[in-house]
C-alpha cells in the first residue's frame, strides 16, 4: 500500500510546483499610458524599460501601427514614410534607454522597429520573429487608435503581445498607444460631432465588443482617455463611463505625461502635468444621469450630479482602480453638500451669467431670456476690449440680436454712470485681462433695487468673488499650453479679487477655450468656494425662485469643500474626493444628497438617429504630436515599481525534473 502511494504523492509534489513555477511567470508587466507627445516623457520611460531588463541587454520593441490610416492596406509610399517617421521616434528611444543605464554597467540597449501597419503585416511570420522572450518593452506609438488596434487584433501577434505581457513585459503607449491600454476603448468623436459636444448622447464612438476593443490585458475598471486636457475632452470622457455595461472611471491623461498601471493601481506620474479621474460609480453618478432634450433637431445632452474628480500630479499619490480610492484620503460614505452661495440678497435683481454668446447671437435663447427680463431701455457696457473700434463692433453685434435702439458705453478706466430710465443692464468683455473691475462698482446699486443685470464672457466672472485676469487663449501652440496645460501648476493662473456679488468663482469658455486649468486653480487656492465653468452659449439665470441653467450645453461646478489637496513634486495640483456636477439648460443648479448606497434605476440609453445633427461640425482628430522638443524641463525620474524577470529559478526546475524521474522509475518498478 505505502508503494502505491508513492507515486501519487509524487505525482501531487510535481503538480504544486507546476502551479507554482506558473505563479512565479504569472507577473503581468506594467502598463505605461502616455497622454501624447515623446520627449517630456522618455527618461522616465528608459528608466522603467532599463530597470526591466532580461539579461544584458535592454530590449525595447516599437510598435508604429497606429501611424498608418487603413489597417487593411497600406500604399509603399505611406508605408516609407510612416517607417522615416518612426525612425525618430526609434533613434529618440534608444537615446532615453542609454541615457539610463547606470555607470559602470555592461547593460546595452536595442531598440527595434516594427514595420506593422496592417493585419497582413500582424500574420507574417517574419515580424512575430520579433517578440522575443527577453523584451523589455513594448512602446506604442501615436496616431490613429482604431487603426492601430484594428491591425493587430485577433493576430498571432496580438496573442505574442498577451504572452509577453503576462511574463512581465512593460507596454507603454503614447496618445493612440495610451487610449488602447483600457480594454474599452475611446475610438474618437462620432460624425458631426465637434469638442464642444462631449455631452450630447451619440457624440463619441466606443468600441466595447470582442472584434473593436483595447487590448484585452489592459486596463478593466477604467477608460482612458489621451490629450486630456489639452484638447478639453472631459465632456467627451464623461459622455463615455456614464453607458451602460462600461467602466463608470475614467483616466485622462493629459499630453506630455504619463502614469503606470500595476494591476489596476495608478501611480508614479511622470513628465509635466496632470492625469484627471472621473469616478462615476462611487456615488451611483453613473446611474443617475439624465437625458435633457434642448433642442429638437439635436440628442439629447447629459445632466451628471456627484461625480468624483481627482487629480494626480508626479509624487507619491496613489489611485486603486480596484476600490475606487486615492492615498490621499477615501471618500465619505455620505457627502452633505449646499449651493446656498447662489441666493441673491433680498431685492436684488436676476442676474444672468454666460459663458461667450458672440458668435451665435442670433436667437441666442439666453439673450432672449436677458430681452425678456430687461425691457425696451437696456444699457450695454463693453469692457476688456483691446480698443474702441473692437467694442464699438461688438456692441453693434448684441444691438442687432436684441433688435432695438440702445445706449452703450466702452469702460476703460473711467466709472460707469447709468442712464436714468435704464430698465437692464448687459455688460460684455473680450478680454479678462483688460476689464475694469473698479469702473463697474456703481453697477452693484443698480442691481440691488431689484434691476436685471446681464454679465457675458470676459466680464462674466468678475461679478464672482475672485477670477482669473488672463487673455483668451492664444491660437499659437506653444502659448496656447502655456495658457491651459500650465494652469495646473500652482502659481501659474494669476488670481484677482472680483466684485464679489457672488461668493462663488466663475470662468467661461471652458471647453472651447481649454479652461479647466484656470478653473481648477480657482478652485484649489479657494476651495471653500464653489467654481463654476460655463460653456459658449449657455448661462446660469439666478433670481429670487433660485438659480438654472438656459442655453444650448452644460456647466461645470467644481465642488473643493469637503476635498484633500496638496501639490505634486512639479507644483502640480493633486486632488482626492473633489466633486463634479455638469447642469444643463432646464436643470435647476443644486447638489444632490451623495451617498454610496443611494440606488437609481438607470435613465434608459436615448435611441439615436442615424445621423445626429449639431450646429458644430468640426471634428478633432487625433493628431502625430510634433517631433520638435518642447523647451519645458522635464520632471525628475521616478523610480518604477519592480517587475519579475520571465522564467522560474533554476532550482525550481531541477526539483520537478527529479520528481518527474522519480515518478517514472515508481512506475515502471509497479509494471515489473
Amino acid at each position: 500500500m505505502k508503494n502505491r502511494l508513492i507515486p501519487f504523492i509524487l505525482l501531487l509534489c510535481i503538480m504544486f510546483a507546476s502551479s507554482g513555477i506558473a505563479a512565479a511567470q504569472a507577473i503581468p508587466g506594467l502598463l505605461l499610458p502616455i497622454g501624447a507627445g515623446y520627449t517630456d516623457t522618455y527618461s522616465a520611460m528608459g528608466k522603467y524599460a532599463v530597470d526591466n531588463a532580461r539579461g544584458d541587454v535592454v530590449h525595447i520593441l516599437l510598435l508604429a501601427t497606429p501611424y498608418s490610416t487603413n489597417s487593411d492596406h497600406i500604399s509603399e509610399g505611406e508605408r516609407t514614410q510612416n517607417l522615416k517617421d518612426a525612425e525618430e521616434r526609434r533613434i529618440q528611444t534608444e537615446g532615453a534607454c542609454q541615457r539610463n543605464i547606470p555607470e559602470g554597467s555592461t547593460l546595452t540597449c536595442k531598440v527595434e522597429l516594427l514595420p506593422i501597419f496592417t493585419q497582413e503585416d500582424a500574420k507574417d511570420p517574419a515580424n512575430l520573429a520579433y517578440f522575443t522572450d527577453d523584451v523589455s518593452m513594448i512602446f506604442i506609438l501615436g496616431g490613429d487608435q482604431e487603426t492601430g488596434i484594428g491591425a493587430i487584433i485577433h493576430t498571432p501577434v496580438e496573442d505574442r503581445i498577451n504572452e509577453l505581457h503576462e511574463m512581465g513585459t512593460i507596454i507603454a503607449g503614447t496618445s493612440a498607444g495610451a487610449a488602447m491600454q483600457s480594454k474599452v476603448m475611446i475610438a474618437d468623436l462620432s460624425n458631426g460631432f465637434g469638442v464642444d459636444d462631449g455631452l450630447f448622447a451619440g457624440a463619441v464612438e466606443i468600441w466595447n465588443s470582442e472584434d473593436k476593443r483595447g487590448f484585452s490585458f489592459a486596463i478593466q475598471n477604467a477608460v482612458v482617455d489621451q490629450h486630456f486636457f489639452q484638447r478639453a475632452r472631459i465632456g467627451r470622457l464623461l459622455n463615455v463611463i456614464a453607458q451602460p455595461d462600461i467602466p463608470n472611471v475614467g483616466v485622462g491623461v493629459d499630453a506630455y505625461t504619463g502614469v503606470v498601471s500595476n494591476n489596476e493601481v495608478l501611480s508614479d506620474v511622470f513628465g509635466l502635468y496632470a492625469v484627471a479621474i472621473l469616478d462615476a460609480e462611487t456615488y451611483h453618478a453613473a446611474d443617475g444621469v439624465k437625458y435633457v432634450t434642448i433642442d429638437p433637431d439635436r440628442t439629447p445632452i447629459m445632466s451628471f450630479r456627484n461625480i468624483v474628480y481627482h487629480l494626480l500630479a508626479p509624487g507619491d499619490v496613489t489611485y486603486d482602480l480596484n476600490t475606487r480610492t486615492s492615498s490621499l484620503a477615501n471618500p465619505a460614505p455620505t457627502l452633505e453638500r449646499n449651493f446656498d452661495s447662489l441666493t441673491l440678497p433680498a431685492g436684488a435683481g436676476p442676474l444672468i451669467l454666460s459663458g461667450d454668446l458672440i458668435d451665435n447671437l442670433e436667437d441666442s435663447a439666453v439673450l432672449n431670456e436677458f430681452k425678456a427680463i430687461a425691457g425696451e431701455n437696456i444699457f450695454i457696457i463693453a469692457t476688456g476690449y483691446p480698443s474702441g473700434r473692437s467694442a464699438e463692433t461688438a456692441i453693434k453685434k448684441y444691438t442687432e440680436a436684441l433688435g432695438m435702439d440702445v445706449q452703450s458705453v466702452f469702460v476703460e478706466d473711467q466709472p460707469i454712470e447709468i442712464p436714468e430710465g435704464t430698465s437692464g443692464v448687459l455688460v460684455i468683455g473680450k478680454d479678462q485681462s483688460k476689464v475694469k473691475v473698479e469702473a463697474l462698482a456703481a453697477l452693484k446699486d443698480f442691481w440691488l433695487v431689484g434691476n436685471p443685470v446681464m454679465a457675458d464672457n470676459a466680464a462674466m466672472p468678475i461679478f464672482g468673488a475672485f477670477y482669473a485676469p488672463h487673455e483668451p487663449t492664444p491660437d499659437d501652440s506653444e502659448r496656447e499650453e502655456l495658457a491651459t496645460q500650465k494652469s495646473f501648476w500652482q502659481g501659474r493662473t494669476k488670481i484677482a479679487e472680483g466684485l464679489g456679488w457672488l461668493n462663488i468663482t466663475l470662468e467661461p469658455q471652458i471647453i472651447a477655450d481649454k479652461r479647466f486649468g484656470r478653473l481648477t486653480s480657482l478652485a484649489y487656492n479657494h476651495p471653500e468656494l464653489l467654481a463654476f465653468g460655463i460653456n459658449k452659449d449657455t448661462a446660469i439665470l439666478i433670481d429670487a425662485e433660485g438659480a438654472k441653467t438656459i442655453g444650448d450645453n452644460g456647466i461645470f461646478v467644481f465642488d473643493f469643500r469637503k476635498a484633500t489637496l496638496q501639490l505634486g513634486t512639479n507644483e502640480g495640483f493633486t486632488v482626492a474626493n473633489a466633486m463634479l456636477d455638469v447642469f444643463v439648460p432646464g436643470d435647476l443648479i443644486q447638489p444632490e444628497f451623495a451617498d454610496m448606497n443611494s440606488r437609481f434605476d438607470p435613465a434608459p440609453t436615448p435611441v439615436l438617429p442615424t445621423q445626429a445633427p449639431t450646429t458644430t461640425a468640426t471634428v478633432a482628430a487625433t493628431q502625430i504630436p510634433p517631433t520638435t522638443e518642447t523647451a519645458i524641463p522635464t520632471a525628475a525620474a521616478v523610480e518604477p515599481a519592480p517587475v519579475a524577470t520571465s522564467g522560474p529559478p533554476l532550482w525550481t526546475i531541477l526539483i520537478v525534473v527529479l520528481m518527474a524521474i522519480a515518478f517514472f522509475v515508481f512506475s515502471r518498478k509497479k509494471e515489473n
